[in-house]
């Protein structure tokens, strides 16, 4: 259907246009006529129709004739046009595209004012930043109603309703430009200008709002219509261009418009486009740092609150923010921190009530434009305080679970509202948040937990506290030792020295304390002597009453590597260093500190603290013993290593913690094949030295299989005591537990020759081939191993010559007698008597 001033017989207002309208838009209507419109649409006043053939989107006209509206106009000059393009191709900043074709449709229309207003179809926005040649401090952005801005673009981009855009619309052009003149605004098709759309008037209310009274229906038709005809492409409206000017004007300025973005429009676009994806660059660039700012405050969470509003302030240009975090305990938000400041009294806002508790509860953002319309929003709060809350901007923070917190933003500056981008701002910003506040709040926990740390550590230093009285006896013993001592240490050094012989604990601290001032550690470190002492007691009760891991234990494994480099002379010899020697004999000592009596795959498997503590870095137990050896070595009562400079500190503990962690078997067989290639003339290049002093350390951890029988049996006891009770625990648990665990299964004597050949054996030999004069230690191995098989052999005959089961032991599985267990030991005792 085709809609004209003709239709409307009542009209009695002359509009520019008009079918045989005259030049310059004489002899046309304007009419105030009803005409068919849309559901709750009524007819606008200052619409102006064309009949005629002339098309409703700015398409080609009918072939019949040409526009009325546009007879007498002579077209623009050429060379200006040229001159024109040739400018605005010159560059793509939409700023000074605006500001050029501005200037020349202002010389044409002789208009006191000129501005475009591009229409942003991703965020629904309408823009301005230039008037004539002059840059707006800060762009203007408002919302286009998505609804009619999506039914319009449905037809050819034809017509567009600017349902809710009336009152902000016309704020802004008062704004702007003021009130001195009526403003015409025409919308542009795609690359052809479309029909006068619509005229504003400044000059009074009643003027601006008829803006929203668009004749709906007869556009809609006239649309269709042309594009059933012509077969056109869908199209959508690119931008508003705004100029000052009557109703007299109005076919003028369209000629103008018409002839000027017939050329120029898809590069203004264009240019459009450019500037809005530099701007969503530069807003990441911006959060960003943002971020950046935001995670160096995560030690301190009341820092950090602060910052977060700060910057969601800034970002979105408002006057005020507020944050609540959710607590989760009672689904309350809570803030104590407003505005940037510390609340006087914590705020609490329960679950779904108000904005915020509606946003926390829905985790969707609410951009509110009148604050005081929405059901929602309480005023009592700026009848208390005092201040106008116009709009606000609520949105959640959320992590991977959630909600976590909610911020709020009041009254948004140099605008009117808080627009899409502010919007796509928060949304952004939130995820920051979100991350920074988890951070924070993990952090807080972990400072707790550190605290608690420290706190347990000084408990167990407190209780393992030593006596004056006890060092000063430590002291004076190893000062003064009397005729005992002194045949004890003559013999001390040697390899088949064993130390589970000594018994005493006071004479064994003496002892390890000797072994310091043998290797001249003590004058070389700077050691003081009653540090030394109290370290050393300290390591002692470090220990606890385990059947194997205990103090003695320790003890022993710290005297060979005190034999190995008083017999090898490996510091003299220059193959390790002096502080590669202190460190090994510190690890020696404090290598199993707070063994719990369970394996690293128990800890593992069960979850223990320890196991959630350090179970990603692997070797459980070594790294909790390490951790312990660096408390003690921290005390200032106890401090061996005061002496060192900070370099040489800092060696000094990254030695102690390899050779600690070497004392995992499991590290010892990964590094096997590389200590396999050892040999004794490059020992001191590349990484030699530490591979030669982690195999030393895993042979002093083995040292009591190649001590006497009687030793190597007493050990093989404590060994079992020990893993029999884990075994028992995992069945107490539901767990199946390994078969050299399990006390009903395990055969020892088997388990024993196996561990001999597989594991003792192998590394002794290493250590045999760098050093020869060692040789004696393979003997020793085999001779225990002879022992075992001795062991097997009469178990076998007292099963009464029972075939082994697959775990190497006859039926019964101890070979003992019927009802005995292995842990017994009742079939090699025998055979040892």
């Amino acid at each position: 259907m085709s809609y004209n001033a003709d239709d409307c017989p009542d009209s009695d207002t002359v509009v520019g246009g008009g079918g045989g309208g005259s030049s310059g838009g004489g002899g046309t209507t304007e009419s105030n006529c009803a005409t068919p419109t849309s559901p709750g649409m009524t007819r606008q006043d200052a619409v102006v129709v064309h009949g005629d053939g002339w098309s409703i989107d700015g398409g080609d006209p009918a072939p019949t004739a040409g526009p009325p509206s546009m007879a007498g106009y002579e077209p623009c000059d050429p060379l200006i046009i040229l001159n024109l393009f040739q400018s605005l191709s010159a560059t793509t900043n939409s700023l000074e595209l605006q500001m050029k074709i501005n200037l020349h449709l202002k010389a044409l229309t002789r208009s006191p004012y000129v501005f475009l207003v591009p229409i942003l179809h991703s965020s629904e926005e309408g823009l301005i930043q230039v008037i004539n040649d002059n840059v707006l401090e800060k762009e203007i952005r408002f919302s286009i109603n998505s609804t009619h801005f999506r039914s319009g673009s449905q037809h050819n981009g034809y017509p567009f309703v600017i349902d809710d855009l009336n009152k902000d619309f016309s704020e802004v052009i008062e704004m702007v430009v003021g009130n001195k003149h009526n403003t015409l605004i025409y919308d542009i098709l795609g690359p052809k200008v479309s029909k006068l759309q619509t005229q504003t008037s400044t000059t009074s209310a009643s003027s601006t709002s008829s803006l929203n009274e668009l004749n709906y229906a007869a556009f809609q038709q006239q649309a269709f219509q042309q594009q059933g005809q012509n077969g056109a492409t869908q199209q959508q409206i690119a931008l508003f261009v705004c100029i000052a000017g009557d109703s007299s004007s109005r076919s003028r300025y369209q000629f103008y418009i018409d002839d000027t973005f017939r050329y120029v429009l898809g590069h203004l676009v264009t240019a459009f486009e450019l500037y809005e994806e530099k701007r969503v660059r530069d807003q990441c660039q911006n959060l960003l740092q943002v971020a950046r700012r935001l995670l160096g405050k995560i030690g301190d969470l009341g820092q950090l609150l602060r910052g977060v509003m700060t910057e969601a302030k800034e970002l979105a240009a408002a006057e005020r923010c507020s944050l609540f975090l959710l607590d989760k305990h009672t689904g309350e938000l809570v803030s104590k921190v407003f505005d940037g400041n510390e609340a006087s009294k914590e705020i609490r806002i329960e679950s779904g009530k108000g904005i915020a508790g509606y946003v926390a509860q829905t985790g969707k953002l609410l951009n509110i434009r009148n604050a005081y319309q929405h059901p929602l929003f309480y005023k009592g709060v700026d009848e208390s305080t005092g201040f106008k809350t116009r709009n606000i901007l609520c949105f959640p923070i959320c992590d991977e679970e959630g909600v976590i917190g909610v911020a709020q933003l009041c009254n948004k500056l140099n605008g009117f509202h808080f627009d899409k981008c502010d919007e796509e701002v928060a949304t952004a910003f939130s995820v920051y948040c979100g991350i920074s506040i988890m951070h924070a709040l993990v952090h807080k926990q972990v400072q707790k937990a550190e605290a608690r740390y420290k706190l347990s550590q000084e408990l167990l230093l407190y209780h393992m506290k030593v006596p004056d009285t006890e060092v000063n006896h430590t002291l004076e013993a190893v000062k003064e030792p009397d005729r005992e001592q002194d045949e004890l240490y003559r013999t001390f050094p040697r390899f088949d020295f064993c130390p589970r012989d000594v018994k005493d604990h006071a004479l064994s601290v003496q002892l390890a304390m000797r072994m310091f001032y043998d290797l001249n550690f003590v004058g070389s470190f700077k050691i003081h002597e009653y540090k030394l002492a109290r370290f050393v007691l300290l390591v002692q009760k470090g220990y606890r009453d385990t059947p194997y891991h205990n103090w003695w234990h320790a003890f022993s494994v710290a005297h060979f590597a005190y034999s190995l480099m008083m017999n090898l002379r490996l510091i003299e010899r220059g193959i390790i260093t002096k502080m590669q020697g202190f460190s090994f004999l510190i690890a020696a000592f404090c290598h199993d500190l707070d063994h719990r009596g369970i394996s690293n795959s128990y800890q593992t498997q069960t979850s223990s603290p320890l196991a959630r503590l350090y179970s990603s870095e692997g070797s459980v137990n070594e790294r909790h013993h390490l951790s312990q050896a660096i408390c003690i070595l921290n005390d200032s009562s106890s401090k061996i290593l005061d002496g060192l400079s900070t370099t040489e500190f800092k060696e000094c503990i990254d030695y102690l913690r390899e050779l600690i962690l070497a004392t995992d078997l499991a590290n010892h067989f990964r590094i096997l094949p590389r200590l396999k290639k050892l040999r004794a003339e490059y020992l001191t290049e590349g990484s030699n030295q530490r591979l030669l002093l982690s195999l030393m350390i895993t042979c002093c951890d083995l040292n009591d299989q190649i001590k006497s029988w009687k030793t190597v049996q007493h050990v093989a006891h404590l060994v079992y005591a020990e893993f029999f009770a884990e075994g028992d625990l995992e069945k107490q648990m539901g767990l199946r537990p390994n078969a050299m665990m399990d006390r009903k299964k395990a055969c020892i004597p088997m388990l024993q020759i196996e561990f001999l050949t597989t594991v003792i054996r192998p590394t002794f030999e290493i250590l045999v081939q760098i050093f020869p004069e060692t040789g004696s230690f393979l003997d020793t191995i085999d001779s225990n191993r002879e022992q075992w098989e001795r062991v097997r052999n009469r178990a076998a005959q007292q099963g009464n010559g029972s075939e082994t089961g697959g775990n190497g032991a006859s039926e019964p599985c101890n070979g003992c007698n019927a009802t005995a267990e292995c842990c017994d030991f009742t079939c090699y005792t025998q055979v040892n008597d």
